[in-house]
C-alpha cells in the first residue's frame, strides 16, 4: 500500500513538472518571437483604476459562478448556505493557479462538499455539472458573438469555429439523455455516466431551471470578458467588446486543456494567434494576456485567505 502511495505521489510530481516544462517552453518561444521588453513597457503604462475595475469585474464573475454552483447543489440536495459555496469556490480558484499540490481546485470543492454532507458523490456530480454549465454559457456566448459579428474573422475560420462550438454544445445536450440508455445505467464501468446524467437532468429538468443556469453562466463570462476588454483597452488594443467576445472564448476553451500550469503559455500563444487574425500588435496582445494571467492570480487571493482561516485544512 505504501509503495502504491509513493508511486502515486511520484506520478503527480512528474505530471506537475511536465506541465511546468510545457508552460516554460511555450513562454520562452513566445518571448523569442515577441519583444518582451516592449511588452513590459506596455504593462507599465496600464492605469491603476483600470486594474481595479478589471479586478472587481473578475471578482464579480467568480461570485456569480459560485452562486450558480450553490443553486446546482441545492437542487441535488445540499442544505449549505451560499457563503459556504462562495468560500469553497474561491479556495478552489486559488488552488487552480498552478500550485504544486496533489489536489486541484475541483478536488478542493468536492472535498468541501463531502465533509459537509458525509458523501463525496453529491460534491463530485455538483462540480461536474457546474463545469458543464460554465462551458455551456461560454459556448452560447461565443456562438452568439460569431453570428452577430460575422465580419471580424475570415469566413473559413468563422464557420469552423461555429461547427466546433455547436458540436460541443450538442454533446452537453446529449448528456441529458444518456440516463435513458441501459449501457449507461446497468454496466459497471459506465454506470457513473448514467448517474451523472440523472443528476444533470435533475438540475435541468424544466425550461426555467435551464434558463436560470444558462443566464448565470452567460453573466459570469460577460463579467470576465469585460474585465479582459478593460485590460485590452488599457494596453492599447482599442477594439470594441464584440471583438473580445469573438476572439477570447476559444482561447479560454484551449486553456481548459490540462497541458500547462493554469493555462500559462497556452493562453499567451492562443491570444496572439487569434488576435493576429485581425492584425493586432502581438506585443500588445502579449502584454494584455500576461496582465490577465496576473489578474486571475490576484483575484484568487480571497481563496488563500479562506484556506489560512481554516488552519490550512484542505
Amino acid at each position: 500500500m505504501q509503495t502504491l502511495q509513493d508511486q502515486a505521489g511520484q506520478q503527480k510530481i512528474i505530471n506537475y513538472l511536465i506541465k511546468f516544462g510545457i508552460s516554460a517552453v511555450l513562454l520562452i518561444l513566445i518571448f523569442r518571437t515577441v519583444n518582451l521588453q516592449e511588452a513590459l513597457v506596455s504593462l507599465s503604462l496600464v492605469s491603476f483604476p483600470a486594474l481595479i475595475i478589471a479586478l472587481l469585474l473578475q471578482l464579480a464573475s467568480t461570485s456569480v459562478a459560485a452562486y450558480r454552483w450553490f443553486l446546482i447543489m441545492r437542487t441535488i440536495g445540499s442544505t449549505e448556505e451560499f457563503f459556504f459555496f462562495l468560500k469553497s469556490y474561491f479556495k478552489g480558484t486559488f488552488f487552480n493557479q498552478g500550485l504544486p499540490t496533489s489536489i486541484g481546485g475541483d478536488g478542493i470543492r468536492i472535498l468541501d462538499c463531502s465533509r459537509s454532507t458525509g458523501s463525496a458523490h453529491d460534491g463530485f456530480y455538483g462540480v461536474f455539472i457546474d463545469r458543464f454549465a460554465g462551458l455551456a454559457g461560454l459556448l452560447v456566448l461565443n456562438i452568439g458573438a460569431l453570428l452577430l459579428s460575422g465580419d471580424i474573422l475570415p469566413s473559413r475560420i468563422r464557420y469552423l469555429l461555429l461547427v466546433i462550438l455547436s458540436l460541443l454544445l450538442v454533446v452537453l445536450v446529449v448528456l441529458l439523455y444518456l440516463r435513458r440508455f441501459r449501457l449507461f445505467t446497468r454496466t459497471r464501468w459506465l454506470g457513473f455516466v448514467g448517474q451523472l446524467s440523472e443528476r444533470y437532468f435533475q438540475v435541468y429538468s424544466t425550461p426555467s431551471l435551464i434558463g436560470i443556469q444558462l443566464s448565470l453562466s452567460i453573466i459570469t463570462h460577460l463579467f470576465s470578458m469585460t474585465a479582459i476588454y478593460v485590460l485590452g483597452i488599457s494596453t492599447g488594443l482599442n477594439y470594441p467588446l464584440s471583438v473580445y467576445l469573438v476572439l477570447v472564448p476559444p482561447v479560454i476553451l484551449l486553456t481548459i486543456l490540462p497541458v500547462s500550469l493554469a493555462g500559462w503559455g497556452v493562453r499567451e500563444g492562443a491570444m496572439i494567434g487569434f488576435f493576429l487574425l485581425i492584425g493586432a500588435d502581438q506585443t500588445k496582445v502579449l502584454s494584455f494576456s500576461l496582465l490577465y494571467g496576473i489578474l486571475v492570480l490576484f483575484h484568487s487571493l480571497p481563496g488563500l485567505l479562506v484556506y489560512l482561516a481554516q488552519k490550512n485544512k484542505l
